[in-house]
């Protein structure tokens, strides 16, 4: 995640993104990735983010505020650093990327 500015960043899920298997347990989620044959462990705010990108691509602002929303929790109270957090690791296991970065390695 690049430190240029929250909101000007545009985030896309990627085509390993788009085939997860997931399992729901409580308040965490066991996913597959096939393209990786690996089982990760995400919490509510690494899944909501997945799921926000399956609309499409959007800024780090909308995806930070839907997922705010969909947590329940006021605008501006899901912390940065654990935003920052999910979201670098679901780049690390290129479940998502920036639209600038995916477009400059076409």
């Amino acid at each position: 995640m690049s430190d240029s500015g929250e909101g000007a960043e545009i985030l896309i899920s990627t085509p390993a993104a788009g085939s997860l298997r997931w399992q729901q347990w409580d308040e965490v989620y066991l996913v597959y990735q096939a393209s990786s044959a690996e089982t990760h462990v995400f919490n509510d705010t690494t899944a909501l983010i997945l799921r926000c990108l399956e609309h499409g691509p959007q800024s780090l602002t909308a995806v930070r505020s839907w997922t705010e929303t969909a947590l329940g929790v006021e605008q501006g109270q899901l912390a940065t650093d654990h935003f920052a957090f999910a979201v670098g690791r679901l780049e690390e296991l290129g479940l998502v990327d920036s639209l600038e970065q995916a477009l400059a390695t076409q």
